[in-house]
């Protein structure tokens, strides 16, 4: 009889719902996803970065079409998943959160002595990159442009895969075999009010979500990011 994997309980695994729903809008992000509970992961995080504000269990609500996205960091809770996804940055990415998102997994995986996985799309120059760390070590980090060849790959876990191009097929690969979902959403601001944005594929698969409210001097001044929403 075939041995079961360990992750085959989980109905939803890999990133490629996550990037047909940023390819419909801006394919700018910059995420991390980590492999402790959701509470321990908002506290630390938020200490990490001086966070203003950290509101947690937020209401959750359907998304609907060509909303804006808050300034404001969602931590995630996928059901039944043990990873929680922090979404740093949608639609909008600059260089500080290219730079930052790493220096984030790092430190949180060295703060809670587990796996983290920074992920990055940048639609500019088309580049798509990750960073895996265990206990703030580095496990595997890789970039390449979509269609193209990597332009960097280091890992202590497995020789480079031997292929000339590298598709969204790479990456909902490592991401599935970590056990990891990226849902569909966005945060969402106003009148007072926060709460995340839920896209209908990714409907009733959030356990719950926090909101971080970064200072001035840690994400950009914007109250909202501007970008259409599918």
């Amino acid at each position: 009889m075939k041995e079961k994997s360990k992750h085959e309980d989980l109905t939803q695994l890999g990133v490629a719902d996550f990037l047909k729903f940023m390819y419909d809008g801006h394919p700018d992000w910059s995420l991390l996803a980590i492999k402790a509970p959701i509470e321990e992961v908002s506290e630390e995080f938020a200490d990490f970065r001086g966070a203003d504000t950290l509101l947690r269990d937020v209401p959750r609500k359907p998304a609907e079409a060509y909303e804006d996205v808050a300034s404001l960091v969602s931590v995630v809770q996928v059901k039944g998943n043990p990873w929680v996804v922090v979404f740093r940055s949608l639609l909008y990415v600059d260089a500080y959160q290219l730079e930052g998102i790493v220096e984030e997994a790092k430190e949180l995986s060295a703060r809670l002595s587990t796996r983290a996985i920074a992920f990055v799309g940048e639609d500019t120059s088309g580049a798509l990159s990750y960073d895996l760390f265990e206990q703030g070590k580095l496990l595997e980090s890789a970039e390449w442009e979509v269609g193209g060849e990597f332009s960097r790959f280091k890992s202590s876990l497995r020789k480079r895969p031997a292929q000339e191009t590298v598709g969204d097929e790479f990456a909902d690969g490592v991401f599935r075999e970590q056990g990891i979902y990226l849902p569909c959403c966005y945060p969402k601001s106003e009148g007072g009010e926060a709460w995340l944005a839920v896209e209908k594929i990714s409907e009733g698969i959030i356990e719950r979500a926090d909101l971080i409210e970064l200072g001035k001097g840690d994400d950009i001044d914007d109250d909202e990011q501007d970008g259409d929403e599918t």
